[in-house]
């Protein structure tokens, strides 16, 4: 679908030519063949595929330009991708003196409120916190002439402690404002809330095998006794990165590793939650201005930070939470382009690659060899031959009479796993006990 063929308001096509838009994408066209629709639109689709035009562009088309009041809410879970949509909206909204507003903690609230007063804006972009401060406790902020309601990576904004500010939020709009809904996931808090709030409803779902960009090539490299930070080290001297983002758990071991790196004449930038406003904001700007190499961070920067030219994702640790792997490796291969995403593979990773194979991943493993990634055999699953006839006698064990009381064999199931459990917990703490002595 070509840009030129939708009937978009003169204004949006300029904004569209500056930037050199021509075609677009698919989770864009899904979008757009919906326009004509009152429906509320609810898109599951990956990072990185031009989401956010597909939102800003309608929602700016629906804009009255001579209207002096707020016609459009615009939700983020972060101050950092609230800024973000800001600064897309307002390259488009420039070309019609459109009033764009962000409202994020850290700016002044008092200074916020006098504008308020004296006029309100026709498009509000900013965190839920910020927002529910100034239209309901301040009653500053005159939402409820809005028509448009737009909530970006929803499935964060719908986090237990956000749902109360939301639902105050939405009760202040007067009329039935359209939604649109994007996020990479449906989670059970927004689905929820669709139940509850939505009727009428498009969903424009990718498959699963889309979730990740097929231009992004996921890599595991298994580790076996080494330590990841000597497995790091050899690494970053195969892949001569424009810019990688490498990825760990926590705070604290964002600390560590950059000292590992320094300890190596390696500069990097740092990114995690307990950054103050000032700090990070100078952080993002100076790897804008290309001052960094690398980044190590915690998942502050897996959402709602759109890093230009990431082209390594690095999980040094592998999240918790599956979702948060498409997160994170969504950062790279954004647009048009290509991407790497390795993680670094310890003994107790095989089932998270099994479940990343079911959502459609092609999980390539290979190991460092003369400064060369090549291919490798992927790790035998459930360990060695030796643990396979363990589990076995484990199921012989627990055998299955002719004649069975009800619940007994889910009973015996819950006792078979319990022992393959502690079985396979044993023989993990046994690997790292050997890999610690090596």
């Amino acid at each position: 679908m070509l840009f030129s063929e939708l009937n978009f308001k003169k204004y949006i096509m300029d904004a569209l030519e500056e930037l050199g838009f021509v075609k677009a994408t698919s989770v864009q066209e899904k979008v757009f063949k919906q326009l004509k629709s009152n429906n509320n639109i609810i898109v599951q689709s990956a990072t990185g595929t031009g989401k956010t035009h597909a939102f800003l562009l309608p929602v700016f088309n629906r804009l009255d330009v001579d209207a002096k009041v707020v016609q459009a809410v615009i939700i983020a879970p972060t101050r950092e991708l609230a800024t973000q949509l800001f600064n897309v909206a307002s390259q488009i909204g420039k070309f019609a003196n459109i009033d764009i507003r962000l409202y994020i903690g850290g700016a002044n609230r008092e200074d916020e409120i006098r504008r308020l007063n004296n006029s309100q804006p026709q498009v509000v972009i900013g965190t839920i916190g910020r927002i529910h401060d100034l239209a309901i406790t301040q009653n500053a902020l005159k939402i409820y002439s809005a028509k448009d309601l737009v909530i970006d990576e929803a499935d964060m904004v719908f986090e237990e402690k956000e749902i109360i500010e939301v639902d105050k939020v939405l009760g202040v709009i007067v009329d039935n404002p359209k939604f649109w809904l994007f996020s990479a996931t449906l989670t059970k808090g927004l689905r929820n809330f669709i139940n509850k709030y939505l009727s009428g409803t498009e969903e424009i779902i990718l498959e699963e095998k889309e979730l990740t960009k097929s231009s992004i090539e996921h890599i595991f490299i298994p580790c076996k006794a080494k330590q990841k930070e000597n497995v790091l080290m050899e690494l970053l001297k195969v892949i001569q990165p424009y810019l990688a983002l490498i990825f760990v758990n926590t705070k604290e071991k964002v600390l560590e590793l950059i000292k590992t790196l320094a300890a190596n004449n390696i500069k990097v930038a740092t990114l995690h939650g307990d950054l103050d406003d000032r700090t990070r904001r100078q952080t993002l700007k100076r790897i804008q201005d290309m001052q960094y190499q690398y980044i190590v961070a915690s998942d502050i920067a897996s959402r709602g930070i759109d890093l230009q030219g990431v082209s390594h994702v690095i999980n040094f640790e592998l999240p918790k939470d599956i979702e948060f792997y498409i997160h994170r490796t969504g950062r790279t291969a954004r647009h048009d382009a290509t991407g790497n995403a390795i993680a670094l593979y310890d003994y107790d990773d095989e089932k998270y690659v099994e479940v990343l194979r079911t959502k459609g991943l092609n999980v390539k493993f290979k190991k460092i060899v003369n400064n060369e990634l090549v291919p490798t055999k992927l790790p035998k699953p459930n360990g060695s031959k030796m643990m396979k006839e363990k589990k076995d006698a484990i199921h012989a064990k627990h055998p299955v009479p002719k004649k069975v009381k009800p619940g007994y064999k889910k009973k015996r199931m819950e006792k078979i796993n319990k022992e393959i459990r502690k079985l396979e917990r044993e023989r993990i703490e046994n690997i790292y006990r050997k890999k610690n002595k090596k």
